[in-house]
């Protein structure tokens, strides 16, 4: 009896953590919008970034080694990915991780965009090209194993169809959306030329769950003045699903 045909196995929902390399691929002069790393101390030090003056964009918590081989104990699985794998500093490393783990492919999607990150159209344009950038070179390190989801600058729907373009043309597969976008639901018709453009291109839309109505996230920080983002998206957006 012949043996079975090997199945691909592909992990839909990998992520990379977005660190100083993603601002690499600014133009220069876009340069003034570059997000500023912004780390609050604590018993885990949380992590976020400074875009346009406001604390935006959730980066993990940095635990230390030791706490993450305890939170891989209670999770019964690792934690404790390299930070060069989860920052894609070392394409090579994430690679060899994938194959410790028996994971053929990654659909890689991105940390910082679960909410909005910036109301300025000029910000969202230069960080998405940005972001977008750096997501086409992993892919081309990648040897086909590493697919990603564009973020697009929906301010601008025609920056939005440019960037789009670019995505196809560099081994995106997808395009992340939020089931909240600025001001707008995903319903609303100004997003039907996206919507028309993905359809004729044959490119799937994740809705990831996430967040990105400023004003729902600022209303849900907690009386302290932290945030307390997985619940507030937990509590906002119940859907975490792929449609086509």
């Amino acid at each position: 009896m012949a043996a079975p045909a090997k199945v691909a196995v592909v992990d839909a929902d990998a992520h990379v953590v977005e660190s100083a390399q993603t601002w690499e691929y600014l133009d220069p002069e876009d340069r003034k919008h570059r997000p500023v790393p912004l780390e609050v101390q604590g018993d885990t030090p949380l992590q976020y970034w400074l875009v346009d003056g406001k604390v935006r964009g959730f980066r993990f918590p940095a635990y230390s080694t030791a706490q993450l081989e305890g939170l891989s104990r209670l999770a019964g699985r690792t934690m404790t990915t390299p930070k060069e794998a989860s920052e894609m500093t070392n394409v090579a490393l994430r690679l060899q991780h994938m194959d410790q783990i028996g994971v053929d492919v990654q659909v890689l999607h991105n940390t910082m965009f679960i909410e909005q990150v910036t109301d300025n159209p000029a910000t969202e344009i230069a960080l998405c090209k940005s972001w977008n950038r750096w997501l086409a070179d992993i892919w081309r390190q990648g040897n086909g194993r590493l697919r990603w989801s564009c973020v697009l600058p929906l301010l601008s729907m025609p920056d939005a169809l440019d960037q789009l373009k670019f995505a196809k043309e560099n081994g995106a597969c997808g395009i992340f959306m939020r089931p909240l976008e600025g001001t707008r639901q995903i319903t609303d018709p100004y997003f039907f030329p996206l919507y028309e453009q993905a359809q004729k291109i044959d490119f799937c839309i994740g809705l990831h769950q996430a967040n990105g109505s400023a004003a729902a996230v600022d209303m849900m920080v907690n009386p302290d003045g932290s945030r307390d983002f997985f619940n507030q998206y937990r509590f906002l957006t119940s859907a975490h699903y792929f449609a086509s």
